[in-house]
C-alpha cells in the first residue's frame, strides 16, 4: 500500500520515545535521529548526505574510507567498523552493490549484526535476493532487533533530489519508527509486507527498466539508420505514449552518446539474475528479460560493463553498422 508523508512528533529510537527539544531537534523541529549509513558509492553518498541536510546525526562507513570525504565534510561521523557504527546508532542503514557484500557488512566479526541490540532497525536499501535478504533477516532478529528490505525506485538524480521511491517490508512497527527518515530520502512510500516482497517487487521494476532501454536501442537505431535525427528521435520518445520518466532521464546520455555510469551494466546484469531466479522460483517465463540480459551480458564482454546500461544503443550501432554524423 502506498504510504504517503507525515511529519515528526517523535521518533521512538531504542523502544523509548525522544521528546522534542532544543538539544535534539532537526530542521523545522523535527526530532533528530542518531543513524548509521553503510555504503557510499553513486547512491548511497547523496542519501546519506540528505539525512545530515535534514538535521539527523549521521554515523558513516565505507569499505574505502576516501569515498566518504565528501559526507564527513558535511559533519558526518566516521565508523572505524560496521560494528561500530551499528553500536553508535539506532537506525542503521546499508545501500551496497550486491547480495555478497550485504553479507559482508551485516554477517562479518566486526559486521552490523553484531553491534544490534534489541529495540534498533537496520535498514538494507540494497537490490539483492530474497535468499541472501532472509538470512540476513534471521541474524537480525536473534540479535532482537528488527530488519526492513527497503529498496529503491530512482535516478542518482533521484537520490540528490530526496524524491526516490522507497520499497518497504518487514516488521510494520519497525517501518512506521523509520518512516519519517524514508520521507527525508523519497516522495513516494509503499509498504509491501512482512517478509521480502519488497525485493521481488523491486525486481519486478528492474526488469521493466532494462528491457525498455533494449526496446529504446532498436528503436533509436531504425530511427537512425533512416535518416532521422537522435536528438529528435530521443525527445519524441520521451514525450510520446510510450514515454517515461525512465526515457526523460535517458534522453541525454542517449542523444549525447555520453553513457557515464548511473547505474551500470554489471548491476544491471546482476539485478536480471536475480529477477531470473524469482521467476524460475515462481514458475514465471521472463522472455524479453532473457534476451535483454544476454544483450547486456555481449556488452560487458566487449568492455562496457562499467557504463551505464543504457549503452545498449551503441551496442547495436556498431552491431548496424551505424557511425553518428
Amino acid at each position: 500500500m502506498p504510504v504517503k508523508g507525515g511529519q515528526y512528533g517523535e521518533v521512538r529510537v531504542g523502544g523509548a520515545s525522544r521528546a522534542a527539544d532544543s538539544e535534539n531537534s532537526g530542521k523545522d523541529g523535527m526530532i533528530m535521529a542518531n543513524i548509521g549509513w553503510i555504503g557510499l558509492g553513486n547512491m548511497g553518498t547523496p542519501m546519506s548526505s540528505n539525512l545530515l541536510k535534514a538535521g539527523h546525526a549521521v554515523t558513516v562507513w565505507n569499505r574505502t574510507k576516501a569515498k566518504a570525504d565528501a559526507v564527513l565534510a558535511d559533519g558526518a561521523g566516521w565508523g572505524d567498523t560496521p560494528k561500530a557504527v551499528a553500536e553508535k546508532n539506532d537506525f542503521i542503514f546499508t545501500m551496497v552493490a550486491d547480495g555478497p557484500s550485504l553479507h559482508a557488512v551485516a554477517l562479518g566479526a566486526d559486521g552490523i549484526v553484531a553491534g544490534l541490540a534489541p529495540g534498533k532497525v537496520f535498514v538494507d536499501m540494497s537490490t539483492v535476493s530474497v535468499e541472501e535478504s532472509a538470512k540476513v533477516n534471521d541474524a537480525v532478529e536473534a540479535a532482537g532487533a528488527k530488519f526492513l528490505r527497503a529498496p529503491v525506485t530512482g535516478s542518482t538524480v533521484l537520490a540528490q533530489a530526496g524524491t526516490l521511491g522507497i520499497l518497504t517490508s518487514g516488521d510494520k512497527a519497525a517501518y512506521d519508527k523509520t518512516l519519517p527518515l524514508f520521507e527525508v530520502l523519497g516522495g513516494n512510500q509503499f509498504y509491501l509486507g512482512g517478509g521480502d516482497e519488497a525485493r521481488v517487487m523491486k525486481l519486478s521494476l528492474n526488469l521493466m527498466i532494462a528491457t525498455t532501454m533494449q526496446m529504446e536501442a532498436e528503436a533509436v537505431v531504425l530511427a537512425e539508420k533512416a535518416g532521422l535525427d537522435v536528438q529528435q528521435v530521443v525527445e519524441i520518445i520521451a514525450g510520446s505514449a510510450v514515454g517515461s520518466p525512465l526515457t526523460g532521464y535517458k534522453k541525454v546520455p542517449i542523444g549525447t552518446a555520453n553513457y557515464a555510469p548511473a547505474f551500470s551494466v554489471r548491476l544491471m546484469i546482476k539485478d536480471l539474475k536475480l529477477a531470473e531466479a524469482v521467476g524460475s522460483q515462481y514458475g514465471v517465463k521472463l522472455e524479453s528479460t532473457a534476451i535483454t540480459k544476454s544483450r547486456l551480458e555481449l556488452a560487458d564482454s566487449k568492455g562496457y560493463g562499467d557504463l551505464d546500461f543504457s549503452v545498449l544503443t551503441k551496442l547495436l550501432e556498431e552491431e548496424s553498422d551505424y557511425t553518428r554524423p
